[in-house]
């Protein structure tokens, strides 16, 4: 908004008569160099390999961010050779303006087929780094390793390697263990601390996204941690949206957390298939018990009545008989030409041998009995 201000304000010094003409030559100056500064924008790489082959082949790669130790011809973005002492540079401006992660990597020997990789002593023959459009990025001449003692203006490239750093120190204590659940022990540590510094201490999106990239790769399985503590995933993910919105690192982030819900979906969705099988099998065998003792209990209905039935004299059989054709108790006295108070004897005496206490049930009990 200064610069606005000061736009605004030039032009009516411009015109001030009573400005002598250095004024108005510096005035024109500073106007020139804010545009410049507002409109151009241009990142350089450069340095020196120690090698004593001449024309080497640099290669600049931008990398997704699960990337760092992978190499592929489809990486590289721009190629330089270096001259006669080793110095190499490659510049321009039109990288992202956003932080992204880079490689610079010379092959060992020229003539290698397609791209080498080496990451051991003096033999490490790349660098990893964080690096925008209006970044600068030197290796100064160096006896030892390619690519060693960078000096990088990105910001957050220096919070990256501090980070490593810290990770160095957690992933120190979980090799020293031996013992198996010291181990696991030593794991949840490192992934609640490294978290944690990654919240705390880490404010640019790219090195946080680069140190869950790094506890992917340290620690199997990390669906448990994304469905118990969705914190951490939920607030990098507004972070990238928010800064890499629609592009790449957002929608590779995306595409990982939408894998730890589809496979949490898809264990919910096992354990509830386990948990309906169960039920089932549990529905199934109470229906089955059922079946059994309902058998069990008109078998022994049966019985019962079957005994009772035998123990009645000829007389309370008919007087039974006639009972479940539903005949009164009238009915019966005249049909069998004996007086209503015997007939109420008699079938007492029935209620009794069949344990009923009911007409109804006598009904029911002699149907049944019928039927089986």
């Amino acid at each position: 908004m200064k610069y606005i201000d000061r736009l605004i304000i030039f032009p009516s010094v411009l015109v001030n008569t009573k400005l002598n003409a250095t004024r108005r030559y510096a005035s024109i100056l500073v106007l020139f160099l804010l545009i410049v500064r507002t409109g151009y924008c241009q990142y350089s790489i450069s340095g020196y390999i120690s090698t004593k082959e001449s024309s080497k082949t640099v290669y600049l790669s931008q990398l997704r961010y699960n990337e760092e130790n992978a190499i592929y011809p489809e990486q590289v973005l721009i190629s330089t050779k270096t001259d006669s002492t080793g110095y190499f540079k490659i510049a321009g401006k039109l990288l992202p303006n956003e932080n992204m992660l880079y490689r610079i990597h010379c092959n060992l020997g020229e003539n290698s087929y397609g791209l080498d990789f080496q990451e051991t002593g003096t033999k490490k023959n790349y660098h990893n780094f964080i690096f925008s459009n209006s970044d600068t990025l030197f290796f100064p001449k160096e006896n030892g390793a390619w690519f060693s003692n960078p000096r990088n203006t990105n910001q957050a490239d220096k919070h990256w390697r501090k980070s490593i750093g810290y990770e160095l120190s957690l992933l120190k204590e979980l090799s020293e263990n031996q013992n198996t659940d010291a181990i696991g022990q030593a794991k949840k540590n490192y992934l609640d601390n490294f978290k944690q510094y990654g919240s705390d201490s880490l404010s640019d999106p790219l090195v946080r996204l680069l140190a869950f990239a790094h506890i992917r790769r340290n620690v199997d399985g990390l669906n448990e941690d994304f469905k118990g503590n969705p914190e951490f995933y939920d607030d990098l993910l507004k972070q990238l949206d928010g800064y890499y919105s629609g592009k790449s690192y957002c929608i590779q982030f995306k595409e990982e957390i939408s894998k730890f819900s589809a496979s949490i979906i898809h264990q919910k969705y096992l354990f509830q298939k386990r948990l309906n099988y169960l039920l089932a099998t549990i529905i199934l065998s109470l229906l089955a018990t059922l079946l059994v003792l309902l058998r069990k209990l008109r078998r022994r209905n049966k019985q019962e009545t079957s005994k009772g039935l035998s123990d009645l004299s000829a007389q309370e059989k008919k007087i039974a008989h006639l009972v479940s054709e539903g005949k009164s108790n009238n009915e019966i006295a005249a049909q069998l030409y004996i007086s209503l108070s015997t007939v109420k004897t008699h079938i007492g005496n029935i209620n009794s041998k069949l344990n009923v206490t009911n007409r109804q049930e006598l009904i029911a009990k002699l149907k049944n009995h019928t039927r089986d």
